[in-house]
């Protein structure tokens, strides 16, 4: 069984995204009613952002400094944090706060992930490839690691899906159908450059 990281894309006339996580609106500014002197725990974060763009000035990404916005959302369970390319848009999970140094490890893991897609174009990247463990360095984080390992509350979901490559037939499960064409990336990578190729686009074969 194939876990998800060995799946090629169709993006081609996509803009960049960081996959495998939910897409939702940016949160308005806190409401007037929320003392400065209280943690934010939903909206936007005025100290994180100032931040934010000093590391992307450091760097010489100006563009970057002027449209990068960090929001904490509430509504995050499982997920620590996470970035969303062209918009420049980080979302972390108040939850953070409760550990020591996640915040700011956490700001700059997803930080990373907008450096790499900026850095590479209209190149198709791992999102946790060699372009984002650069972007990690260049952070001073150097040897992050792809998944958190904080006791954050998890949604065990069944995956009652399985997928398909029909050339080497590697099965994937899913817990939704994909939305665009995706083929095996093992067989794109062995036979087509690394790029989509609808010869090994994964089919579904069973549904429980």
């Amino acid at each position: 069984m194939l876990d998800l990281s060995q799946l090629s894309f169709d993006f081609s006339a996509l803009p960049h995204w960081v996959p495998f996580r939910t897409v939702r609106a940016l949160k308005p500014e806190p409401p007037a009613e929320v003392s400065a002197d209280e943690p934010i725990l939903d909206g936007r974060d005025a100290a994180l952002e100032e931040q934010t763009r000093a590391m992307l000035l450091a760097l010489d990404m100006p563009g970057g400094a002027k449209l990068v916005t960090v929001t904490w959302n509430a509504r995050l369970r499982s997920t620590a944090g996470y970035a969303r390319y062209p918009g420049w848009a980080i979302e972390l999970n108040p939850k953070l706060r409760e550990f020591e140094g996640q915040v700011e490890r956490t700001l700059k893991h997803e930080l990373a992930h907008l450096i790499a897609y900026h850095r590479s174009g209209r190149k198709r990247i791992e999102p946790h490839g060699s372009e984002w463990r650069q972007a990690c360095a260049d952070l001073g984080i150097a040897g992050e690691k792809a998944q958190h390992r904080l006791p954050l509350p998890r949604n065990e979901v069944e995956r009652k899906l399985t997928y398909a490559c029909p050339v080497c037939h590697t099965t994937v499960q899913r817990v939704r159908k994909f939305r665009r064409p995706t083929a095996c990336l093992q067989c794109c990578n062995r036979h087509a450059g690394g790029k989509y190729d609808s010869r090994f686009r994964l089919a579904l074969v069973a549904q429980g």
